[in-house]
């Protein structure tokens, strides 16, 4: 699986200077969030730092990928993840057993989560180092409203997608050259993005 994400990450990236990184954003971020792990922040910081002009434009397709897939997500849990004696169907097995990140260990982990803070965990999920598509296809087994969820994720993923947005633009040079030099200086600074945005989460 490893071999397999790295050569996503690989093709993603070839269309970083091209007329068609915002649609690689979208489907990629779209995929993690309803059925296929991907780190959709890696990606977006990878296109955004080939084409920084268009940082935002790729921002916005990321959120808005992140959105419509967590109505696949939703979908899939509402409809095909338990049956009617409340066990786990065939689908749900399917991804416990071939979908990297997911376990049944995780889903109670996130069903946890959402019996304590309800739909509010989703829009912190985000920033938690569990896949999204957890978080949208439990929405959609605990049958929470579909508007809210879509309203959290947008609130949630557009405030991430966005804040790496406006680091890139504003010290995205200077990682780009880290970025042509060695692939370890940019898993640095994805990981202080990210902490970044946490603790302005934190205090906003």
């Amino acid at each position: 699986m490893k071999k397999k994400l790295h050569k996503i990450y690989k093709w993603a990236f070839r269309f970083a200077n091209t007329r068609y990184s915002w649609l690689v954003m979208f489907v990629c971020a779209f995929a993690d969030a309803s059925f296929f792990p991907l780190q959709t922040p890696l990606v977006f910081i990878g296109l955004a730092l080939f084409n920084i002009k268009n940082t935002y434009n790729l921002a916005l397709y990321g959120t808005l990928g992140t959105v419509i897939g967590t109505i696949l997500g939703y979908g899939i849990g509402h409809f095909a993840w338990l049956n009617g004696e409340g066990e786990f169907t065939g689908v749900a097995m399917f991804f416990f057993n071939h979908i990297p990140g997911f376990s049944i260990e995780m889903y109670e982990k996130i069903k946890a989560l959402f019996i304590k803070w309800d739909f509010w965990i989703l829009f912190s999920a985000g920033f938690t180092p569990f896949p999204y598509k957890l978080f949208s296809i439990s929405s959609g087994v605990f049958n929470l409203n579909l508007a809210i969820v879509l309203i959290a994720t947008l609130v949630g993923h557009g405030i991430r997608f966005f804040l790496l947005g406006l680091i890139i633009k504003k010290a995205g040079r200077g990682i780009k050259k880290l970025f042509s030099r060695n692939m370890k200086p940019v898993a640095i600074a994805y990981a202080l993005s990210i902490i970044i945005i946490i603790v302005l989460i934190k205090f906003l």
